[in-house]
């Protein structure tokens, strides 16, 4: 121990007296969220440090299954701040109590024994394998007044601090920071004062009914909870903020693909017999929505060939493959024209579009030059993924024409084409990101369809975008175009045309704008370093990390230095993957099964949706991508790939022994789904 620690807590043992020296646990002391008062920083110093913190859910394990006491030292130094401890379990999933003392153990201690006294006949030492603990410890509190009809904090704050509140019985109850969270209390903008009261009565009955304008403390904690760790005793602890892991993950490539692999096990097993894969789940509800997006199921799709190509499994393919014929199944044919395709050309013929019943309603949606984009990338992704050239050439080929006969003479893409051949556009709107998409389909299809035209119609979209869209933006105007950088990377193999670099550049200077604004905002709130908007979200980090990871591809082939690009793409990646339901982070939702792999909407928001999913993989594989060619291995995907693949380069994928290292949590929570037993069935790897 250092000296100056070690003096301040002979000093800190000294001034508490015959009060410290009383370790006999009071059921419950002060009516206060923060319990006993006292030095404040170093209650913070020590719950900063894991072993203390270990130290603590020890207590709690000690008193709850009868195994022995951890060395308390230096936690009975310190004051008796409030405690909070929570047992997370299949049913009933959360249970709570919490406890003060005259010092920090002894705070714990009574936590732990009132959550035994009230819940130990469902918190069993047999049953202690699958119980995650949760500790909190309350570091600061303030009085305020629920007047509004719904509050609506600052956005930075949410899930910060929680709620006390006492009666005048002396009856309290609470609500944890990261309960705002979990129990889907905050919902945008605010939370309704409903449902804090109906929570709230819900943990203690006899604090009443609580009329309009009610007091509360409004308290933060430090938050540690158990890790995932099957057969340790005790297992490690991590650090909670919000309801992410405090600290940032790695960003080797193991790590990255690991990540990957459950992204990509949770899509998989997203997707029916029929094809359709899972939209949107809300996590904390454990209930999936019925609402569909078909443009963000062809992204899906693709980014799910993206891991088959990386990995080599299998049931990746077999899924994949379901979720082509379900996206065919809603398209649309006819014969267009255009400029650049009239009637009497060579490859004039049918065209394939994508359309879809809007929710409720029984005609035709409005028809998006991106459902047809996205969908060729999707069956780009399969050809550079499986070699097969032949099984969806001709739909390919059909969806490249409805993209050629989509373009203006100028060359400018319509967002929303007719629906039918003579009659207006759906909409006089443009998208930003329809076009990148239509650019990246088509020059991946001249990749193994070298077909002039598919070429011709991309260089002309780009010029367009950089030449009369993004002409004289500044980095602070131009927009996050990931599709497009994408686009740009192919682009600049075919054509080594030095703008579309230099495009690219403008744009990742416009990332990096974009990630700055948060700047003042990550020291006291640090997981907003790496994340964009405020709050930040998951996906607009990921497509930030998908278009960086393709220009650093770009600047690979120049033989540019673009190390400043890589320094953006690791903060991007890292913040990114705080949104992932990994191992850790699958203590507190009702479904973990349902759940695990996926990532979620961003720091305040929990719910899952197949593309939140597909752009963080997609991000995280073009990143690993970009660290192992650093290192001189060569993994698939990428400018060139395409070519290496059909012209017989091999690669086996991850070796089956490693395979099943990375996806033994999926297995553990989710168990084999029908697309594993589809490929055993088949006799596949």
């Amino acid at each position: 121990m250092r000296l100056d620690r070690a003096i301040f807590l002979l000093l800190l043992g000294l001034a508490m007296g015959c009060a410290a020296a009383d370790k006999t646990p009071t059921p419950e002391g002060p009516k206060t969220a923060l319990g006993e008062p006292g030095e404040t920083e170093a209650v913070n110093q020590a719950l900063a440090d894991a072993t203390q913190a270990a130290a603590g859910l020890g207590i709690a394990r000690h008193v709850l299954y009868g195994e022995a006491k951890p060395d308390t030292n230096t936690l009975e130094a310190l004051p008796g701040r409030r405690a909070f401890v929570c047992a997370y379990q299949k049913k009933p999933r959360r249970l709570c109590a919490s406890g003060t003392g005259q010092d920090l153990a002894a705070s714990i201690q009574a936590a732990a024994t009132n959550l035994k006294t009230d819940a130990g006949e469902k918190i069993r030492p047999e049953n202690a394998a699958s119980i995650r603990l949760k500790l909190d410890v309350a570091i600061s509190s303030r009085s305020r007044t629920f007047t509004k009809k719904n509050d609506r904090p600052k956005r930075r704050k949410v899930a910060t601090y929680g709620f006390f509140v006492t009666n005048e019985a002396g009856e309290a109850s609470w609500i944890l920071p990261s309960e705002m969270l979990e129990a889907g209390i905050h919902r945008k903008p605010g939370f309704s004062r409903a449902k804090v009261r109906k929570v709230l009565l819900k943990r203690n009955e006899a604090i009443g009914a609580l009329e309009d304008g009610f007091a509360y403390e409004e308290f933060e904690t430090i938050a540690w909870v158990e890790r995932d760790e099957p057969g340790a005793k005790p297992p490690g602890v991590f650090r909670l903020y919000r309801l992410h892991p405090a600290e940032f993950a790695d960003t080797d490539p193991q790590t990255l693909l690991q990540s990957s692999v459950w992204a990509a096990d949770y899509l998989m097993s997203s997707i029916s017999a029929k094809g359709k894969i899972r939209y949107r789940y809300k996590t904390a509800r454990d209930k999936t929505t019925s609402s569909y997006n078909l443009i963000r199921h062809a992204g899906t799709t693709y980014s799910l060939f993206q891991a088959y190509d990386r990995t080599g499994f299998e049931p990746y393919r077999l899924a994949g493959t379901a979720a082509i014929g379900y996206l065919l199944e809603h398209t649309r044919r006819d014969a267009r024209t255009g400029p650049f395709l009239p009637e009497n050309s060579p490859d004039f013929g049918e065209s394939l579009f994508v359309v879809s019943l809007p929710k409720g309603k029984q005609t035709e949606g409005d028809v998006h030059l991106g459902g047809a984009g996205l969908a060729l990338v999707m069956l780009d992704q399969y050809v550079e993924s499986t070699g097969d050239t032949e099984t969806y050439l001709e739909q390919s080929r059909a969806m490249a024409r409805f993209l050629v006969a989509s373009q203006k003479s100028d060359g400018e893409f319509l967002s929303f084409p007719p629906k039918r051949v003579g009659e207006p556009p759906c909409r006089d709107e443009v998208s930003p990101y329809y076009p990148g998409e239509a650019i990246l389909g088509l020059i991946r299809l001249y990749s193994y369809d070298p077909n002039p035209l598919w070429k011709d119609t991309a260089i002309r979209a780009a010029d367009w975008l950089i030449d009369v869209r993004d002409k004289g933006k500044s980095a602070s105007k131009v927009a996050n175009d990931h599709w497009l950088m994408l686009g740009l990377s192919y682009l600049y193999l075919y054509t080594g045309d030095e703008r579309y670099l230099d495009h690219s550049l403008h744009i990742c200077r416009a990332v990096e704008f974009q990630y700055l604004k948060n700047k003042n905002a990550w020291n006291k709130y640090p997981d907003y370093q790496g994340g964009y908007y405020d709050p930040p979200r998951s996906t607009p980090a990921a497509t930030r990390g998908e278009g960086l990871g393709a220009v650093l591809e770009t600047c690979h082939l120049a033989g540019r230095d673009c190390g400043w690009i890589e320094h953006l793409l690791m903060e991007t990646v890292r913040h990114e993957m705080l949104s992932q339901y990994d191992p850790d982070m699958s203590y507190w939702m009702p479904n973990p099964a349902k759940a695990f792999g996926a990532f979620n909407g961003g720091l305040l928001d929990t719910d899952v949706r197949n593309d939140f999913v597909q752009h963080n993989m997609s991000s995280l594989l073009g990143a690993e991508r970009h660290l192992l060619r650093q290192k001189g291995v060569v993994v698939p995907g990428g400018p060139g790939w395409m070519e290496k693949r059909l012209k017989g380069t091999a690669y086996p994928g991850v070796p089956k022994a490693e395979l099943t290292t990375l996806r033994a949590d999926s297995l553990r929570y989710r168990g084999e789904t029908k697309w594993e037993k589809m490929a055993q069935d088949q006799g596949a790897k």
